[in-house]
């Protein structure tokens, strides 16, 4: 699973090196990399799948985001291939799996407890979404931003 991952994430740095974020810019900045501080804990939650039919996936990347940020890890949900609708303002507000929160208010409060929503600037460009119909509590995510918090220690799941 983890190589899929690495894969993936070799796969999108590629696409960036190659131009394709041209039209869409982030305005939020890294100052520096969890990576390389002794002792912080980082769990990339890569949610791939489509919250508006995949609900149980897409809750329980967010549930286990979750349980990482109780566990005082660094939280990083990177939303990429059709996991970007999430992030959109468009994206209902109600939509949730049984019983659980919805799914966007999840998303919401793993920013406000420290989490970063990373989106692929790749992905948004497929499925024709612009960086101003992000939610605020994301950012449009390039290569530096996303490879800072990969590290020998980094957890990564995928949904």
């Amino acid at each position: 699973m983890r190589q899929i991952l690495i894969g993936l994430l070799l796969l999108f740095a590629a696409s960036l090196a190659a131009g394709c974020t041209d039209p869409l810019t982030s305005a939020s900045t890294l100052t520096s990399s969890s990576a390389s501080k002794p002792g912080v804990k980082i769990a990339i939650i890569s949610i791939i799948s489509d919250p508006n039919s995949d609900l149980q996936k897409v809750n329980m990347g967010l549930t286990f985001a979750g349980f990482c940020a109780d566990e005082g890890y660094d939280v990083n949900i990177f939303l990429n291939v059709e996991g970007v609708k999430l992030a959109t303002k468009s994206f209902s507000d109600e939509l949730s799996f049984k019983d659980h929160l919805p799914l966007k208010q999840q998303l919401v409060s793993l920013a406000e407890r420290g989490g970063q929503i990373h989106v692929c600037p790749v992905c948004m460009k497929d499925f024709e979404i612009t960086s101003d119909q992000i939610v605020p509590q994301a950012f449009v995510t390039d290569k530096p931003k996303l490879f800072a918090k990969l590290g020998a220690d980094t957890m990564v799941f995928s949904y």
